[in-house]
């Protein structure tokens, strides 16, 4: 005898079919399969009511031989921390597109340990996630990666990323961006610049490093080996950068920061000592969080779409885990905005420059 869908165990999917699921939500078989195969015709709204039924029922798409067939609907985001303000921000949107199709989150922080990042990929790949967005990449290390990368695991790096495990790529141009800042700063002609970044291990970090120490270079500004410094990226970190700063026989003019989070820290340990930022000291950040641009704080900065990248990175995952496809890995360079404020001493501006995809 049949057994009805009243009957059924809602909690094996050999009892539930995309009819039942149609039936319930009072829609076609067919709207069901698109919704569930990532296919058009079906609104936003019902999408979701589908995809939430579905997973409530432990329906899978069935389209033989369609990628989308064994996807678990779920991926991971592997972050840092949830301390640093950007990464939160990151992870909202992140959440908000992987709910609106019908994926679930597990989020996970590594404290940028190597060895909690491995453990973390051993782990993801036996909860047999489909995929995975990384924020939390070593410049050299590439265990974990190549961990995910053996099970055929795909994932999208956003904002840093490994030098020797290629994958999508979703980020600013951090050279770029540090360099215009550092540029900026040299107008103001100070004597004795500093810099202080987050890890060298990130990518962006390095990178940041980088441009702000070429356009400095480039003004025949000198940065001595204890001027350069790499921190947490944490206002703790920063105010500790300061601290050091403020030691030296020569102190700086100007504090040129990797983070808004490190720049906060720097410029708290400066108010410490009766040093305001942008009339007695330079300081500039880069990230471009809504407190700091504000003019209650005013910081000069290089501001990062956070909506746009965290979105892009994940329609990007997504799109590769229903397509199924290995093609050329995608760079994605999303546009900045060097903000102007009052912490480096001059009336606001803002100029903005462009996407570049390759």
């Amino acid at each position: 005898m049949q057994q009805r869908l009243d009957d059924a165990d809602p909690s094996d999917p050999t009892q539930v079919s995309a009819a039942s699921i149609a039936r319930e939500l009072g829609v076609s078989a067919a709207t069901v399969s698109y919704a569930l195969n990532g296919k058009s015709g079906v609104s936003d709204q019902m999408r979701r009511r589908i995809l939430k039924l579905a997973n409530a029922r432990g329906l899978r798409p069935s389209a033989t031989g369609s990628a989308a067939s064994a996807l678990t609907r779920v991926i991971a985001l592997i972050v840092p921390n949830l301390t640093n303000p950007m990464f939160p921000y990151w992870s909202h949107e992140i959440l908000e597109v992987a709910a609106a199709e019908g994926f679930e989150v597990l989020v996970v922080a590594t404290d940028d340990d190597p060895a909690r990042l491995e453990a973390a990929a051993r782990t993801l790949v036996n909860r047999n996630i489909d995929g995975a967005i990384v924020l939390a990449s070593h410049r050299e290390d590439a265990t974990a990666l190549l961990t995910l990368r053996e099970e055929r695991i795909p994932f999208t790096f956003l904002s840093r990323r490994s030098e020797y495990v290629s994958a999508d790529f979703v980020g600013i141009d951090d050279y770029t961006a540090s360099r215009q800042v550092a540029q900026h700063v040299v107008s103001h002609h100070p004597r004795r610049p500093a810099t202080v970044v987050g890890p060298r291990f990130s990518t962006a970090s390095a990178q940041r490093e980088k441009g702000m120490n070429d356009a400095l270079s480039n003004a025949r500004l000198h940065v001595p080996t204890e001027r350069r410094i790499a921190t947490d990226l944490s206002r703790a970190g920063g105010h500790r950068a300061a601290r050091h700063l403020m030691e030296l026989p020569e102190r700086p003019d100007a504090i040129l920061c990797g983070s808004d989070e490190i720049s906060l820290g720097v410029m708290e340990a400066l108010a410490e000592d009766g040093i305001e930022a942008g009339r007695d000291m330079i300081v500039t950040g880069f990230d471009g969080l809504r407190h700091t641009t504000s003019p209650l704080i005013g910081l000069t900065t290089v501001i990062q779409p956070l909506k746009e990248m965290g979105s892009t990175a994940a329609h990007q995952l997504l799109h590769r885990l229903r397509s199924g496809t290995h093609d050329e890995h995608r760079t994605v360079i999303v546009p900045h905005t060097l903000h102007i404020g009052r912490t480096c001493g001059c009336p606001r501006t803002t100029t903005h420059f462009t996407r570049k995809d390759t």
